[in-house]
């Protein structure tokens, strides 16, 4: 495509010669046909040795190889990634290895590849893609265009919204952990309720959702996940958040909207964390924040006084021996 095309979908504006660019890569491995871009400042150095046939900036640069100048370079090249390399195209239809009760509803547009299980009055939307392996349970409800990938298990009654994307083997609504001791073992509480995912959701390989106990576990729009996030039973979470690797939040939690989790971090049961608020990685948030907030650590504390306390940390063995000396000096002076 020339690039000039590509400025123009791209909302950009073409610096140089107008040429033909076929293919996308990173600064240091691009090739001459290819297009890169230049988004973080850390990288600039890097761009003077680049091989790349164009490059999407921020602002015009002294490189003698044509730019397409954005004021969102990042966003650009997602974009320009989009238009090079497009998704795979999907033949319409159920497999004749495809197990579907008769009173399931898919649509005709719909893509149903082999060994893929959907239980009684499910529902599959238009557009949608489900890979082999998927088990789509008894009354769920896949929305338009949304896209399971292969061992993706959506338990009875769930319901999933419209252009989201559900990696390989997540599990939403499987039982949430509840139990109660009646004096001699665990007794399972039933778990009754369902998951609710709302439009243009992104669901990481091995994340679990669980149901509710008796309502919903919500996840709103726009959210992002990461893969290995466990949610537990009634937890909620606001429109665009982000849970990053590994992390987890217990039951009945309530997460704000624009929220970020990051890798490793937790939210205990029943705890309020406010829009906007950041959770650095491996950050153990065991009490209510409000919006805005930003904590690192165990248990989770404001971000710049965590940064306070690791300055001390390094300096405790000199501190104790500091303490010991003075203990003895004063040891020494009562003795005289």
């Amino acid at each position: 495509m020339l690039l000039s095309e590509i400025a123009r979908r791209i909302h950009g504006t073409l610096h140089g010669e107008d040429r033909e660019i076929s293919g996308v890569s990173t600064i240091e491995e691009a090739a001459a046909a290819d297009i890169t871009f230049l988004s973080n400042p850390k990288y600039r150095d890097m761009v003077q040795f680049t091989a790349a046939g164009a490059i999407i900036v921020g602002e015009a640069l002294d490189l003698p190889i044509p730019q397409i100048l954005t004021p969102t370079p990042y966003l650009a090249f997602a974009r320009t990634v989009e238009i090079l390399i497009p998704e795979k195209t999907h033949e319409p239809g159920i497999s004749p290895t495809a197990s579907v009760h008769p009173s399931a509803s898919v649509d005709p547009s719909a893509t149903i590849y082999p060994f893929v299980c959907i239980g009684e009055k499910a529902f599959v939307g238009q557009g949608c893609v489900v890979y082999p392996g998927c088990v789509i349970g008894d009354e769920a409800e896949i929305d338009e265009s949304t896209v399971l990938y292969p061992n993706v298990v959506v338990y009875e009654r769930c319901r999933i919204g419209k252009n989201c994307i559900i990696h390989s083997g997540a599990v939403i609504g499987s039982d949430g952990f509840g139990f109660v001791w009646d004096g001699t073992r665990h007794v399972k509480i039933p778990q009754k309720g369902i998951v609710i995912i709302g439009d243009h959701v992104e669901i990481g390989s091995n994340c679990t959702i669980d149901r509710a106990a008796l309502t919903s576990t919500r996840i709103g729009a726009d959210v992002k996940m990461d893969n290995l996030v466990q949610i537990g039973h009634n937890v909620v979470v606001g429109d665009h958040s982000i849970i990053v690797a590994q992390s987890g939040i217990a039951g009945s939690s309530r997460i704000g909207k624009s929220v970020t989790l990051a890798a490793q971090s937790g939210v205990g049961g029943h705890i309020t964390v406010g829009d906007g608020c950041v959770a650095a990685a491996r950050a153990g948030v065991v009490s209510d924040l409000p919006a805005g907030k930003i904590v690192s650590g165990y248990p989770a504390m404001d971000h710049k006084k965590w940064l306070r306390v690791q300055n001390v940390y390094k300096d405790l063995p000199e501190l104790i021996k500091r303490v010991r000396d003075l203990e003895r000096r004063l040891d020494a002076l009562s003795e005289d």
